[in-house]
């Protein structure tokens, strides 16, 4: 069940208050205050579903982290003038509404988080579930904040509920401070429960909390703390690998034993945006397998289907190509833009829903799943020098899609070939940028071998601070070469 979403009153009450930048301000829907709603052990509940809510929230898990983590790597094209083709290209400017609409989405969920950590411990209700609540409140706002800082580096961290003024004054923190204050939210959510009944399936839970500190680890190059936080996960017994690679895909298995995290999506809720459906199977599928409306404007890169080895599985998943043949219609490679390819992943898993509304998915967008823990503990155990004790935990991931081991490789070796299956593994979910740029190897895979020339490392590593934004507070000094 999906019963955290759709919480229209405490999200109306959220905007209203706290953080009043423009990209918060909302027309009122009810005279409820920010200052007589949070007393009631119900609105804290509610409070903190509209704070997960904000995920959902256009170009946040709606599109944003597609935007970045695929169309701007090398995995993904969009050839569409009016979305994502300046990502692709690498002329995007501080004029971008892409960019802008992203920014505005991890604001609104930092400015929904901090309320309601401010707020709930006034509210004189069990304290257990107190803790509870602004501990998740606490995760959603680090992982807010994990792509704040990944996307634009510098931010302003902003912990407290601020008034207007503040907020026009207030300057970009040094990205360390970001992941120190992300560390400290995820090592205090840790406390959350590992589980939940099936009323309250979607929340934040005690291993989400360790799987993305081990991320956050992982991306400060922490090899040591992010290897420790793996394999804590890996020893919380909760977590393994589907069978299938397709059932991460498919609504029957949302939220199965290889979810730690995944945003919560529900069709059928309103018409034309306004409505808590997945956009994705819309924005990235044919006309044919989409009856609302297939728009391929996010693609697979020409030749795409080079960087999977011989009878790797998880091919068939991840892109339609001539062969491929969905609720029993042939794909044919002329309805892409490019001509070879469409992502299948968030499609396949399906059979054609013909009453699936317009942009209003049933289908959940996946943020940590255990194949990442997996191989974040084989690529950690690599570079603290254990890589023959790394092998066992990528050649589970290699063994659900059909390929062959890996054994005996140097250590170089060995980091090329996690990062390739986190590549095929992850393609398509919002990963490949941030993996290549952490490991300084974006000028190799997107100038060099793709041949994206417009690509600069002395720009392109970080996105541009909407202008709208720093017009608002000249303090929101640019990123360079923007």
């Amino acid at each position: 069940m999906k019963n955290i979403t759709s919480i229209l009153l405490a999200g109306a009450v959220l905007l209203a208050s706290g953080c009043s930048r423009d990209f918060l301000e909302r027309p009122p829907l009810n005279q409820v205050s920010a200052a007589t709603y949070w007393e009631t052990d119900q609105a804290a509940i509610m409070g903190v579903s509209a704070v997960y809510d904000a995920l959902q929230v256009d170009r946040g898990y709606r599109l944003g982290v597609m935007m970045f983590g695929d169309v701007a790597a090398d995995d993904m094209a969009c050839y569409d003038p009016g979305w994502f083709v300046d990502l692709d290209t690498y002329t995007v400017n501080s004029q971008d509404q892409q960019v802008l609409g992203s920014w505005r989405a991890w604001w609104a969920g930092i400015a929904r988080a901090n309320t309601a950590i401010a707020r709930i411990p006034g509210i004189d209700m069990d304290e257990s579930l107190k803790t509870r609540l602004v501990n998740e409140a606490k995760f959603v706002r680090a992982l807010c904040y994990f792509n704040v800082v990944n996307i634009w580096g510098d931010a302003p961290l902003i912990t407290t509920e601020m008034t207007t003024e503040q907020l026009s004054v207030i300057s970009r923190s040094p990205k360390e401070e970001l992941w120190a204050q992300i560390e400290k939210d995820l090592t205090d959510a840790q406390a959350l429960p590992l589980n939940y009944p099936a009323s309250s399936l979607g929340r934040a839970t005690k291993g989400a909390a360790m799987g993305l500190l081990s991320r956050a680890y992982l991306y400060q190059g922490k090899f040591e703390a992010a290897r420790d936080m793996a394999k804590a996960v890996i020893d919380l017994n909760v977590y393994d690998l589907h069978e299938l690679y397709i059932r991460n895909f498919q609504t029957a298995f949302e939220n199965g034993i290889e979810s730690i995290f995944e945003v919560q999506f529900v069709p059928g809720t309103g018409g034309w945006g306004n409505n808590e459906g997945n956009w994705t199977s819309n924005y990235t599928g044919p006309n044919a397998y989409v009856p609302t409306g297939g728009w391929s404007i996010i693609v697979p890169e020409p030749g795409d289907t080079k960087i999977y080895e011989a009878g790797d599985l998880r091919r068939a998943v991840n892109i339609f190509e001539a062969g491929s043949v969905y609720s029993g219609i042939p794909y044919d490679p002329a309805w892409s833009p490019q001509k070879e390819t469409h992502l299948a992943k968030y499609i396949v898993g399906d059979d054609i829903i013909s009453t699936q509304g317009m942009i209003d998915a049933d289908r959940n967008m996946p943020v940590i799943r255990y194949a990442e823990i997996l191989l974040t503990y084989a690529e950690c155990l690599n570079e603290t020098g254990q890589t023959a004790a790394a092998e066992p935990y990528i050649n589970k991931v290699r063994e659900r899609a059909g390929l062959d081991p890996v054994h005996g490789l140097s250590k170089d070796v060995f980091r090329d070939a996690v990062i390739q299956e986190r590549r095929v593994e992850f393609f398509g979910e919002g990963h490949r940028f941030f993996d290549i740029r952490r490991i300084g190897k974006s000028d190799y895979y997107i100038r060099q071998v793709l041949g994206k020339e417009n690509f600069d490392v002395n720009k392109n590593l970080y996105f541009p601070i909407p202008v709208t934004e720093i017009e608002l507070n000249p303090n929101l000094v640019q990123n360079p070469n923007y």
